[in-house]
């Protein structure tokens, strides 16, 4: 294997995990977020000193709402879904990008980048 290929091997096996990791991480703070949520409101009903006995005064979020949520959360795809929808799309933007670029024009770009690096290492 050359060096080039290699190089541009381990950088998309790189990129391609830091990715995946951040939109983890992303997901799981998400996910947190909305469980914590939950609990917050939950203890704010408990706590609510109105709306315990004049159901007028009832707060926005009633366990029974949460619970709804809950219900619609989980009908949402999970992490995993939205993860391969998005790496999915990744893909394609890529490969259309890639299928609509002139290799000459790259081929050129690379070589005059190439000779000013030499003449540039040359010059010192």
């Amino acid at each position: 294997m050359g060096f080039i290929t290699g190089f541009f091997s381990g950088f998309a096996l790189t990129t391609s995990l830091l990715y995946i990791t951040l939109q983890v991480h992303k997901e799981t703070r998400l996910e947190q977020r909305k469980i914590i949520r939950e609990q917050v409101d939950r203890i704010n009903y408990l706590a609510a000193s109105s709306g315990a006995y004049d159901r007028r005064f009832e707060p926005l979020y009633t366990p029974r709402r949460l619970e709804d949520r809950a219900a619609r959360r989980s009908e949402e795809s999970d992490m995993k879904e939205v993860l391969k929808h998005r790496w999915n799309k990744e893909v394609e933007k890529l490969a259309r990008k890639a299928h609509e670029t002139r290799w000459e024009d790259v081929t050129d770009t690379a070589t005059e980048g190439w000779k000013a690096a030499v003449k540039f290492i040359k010059r010192d």
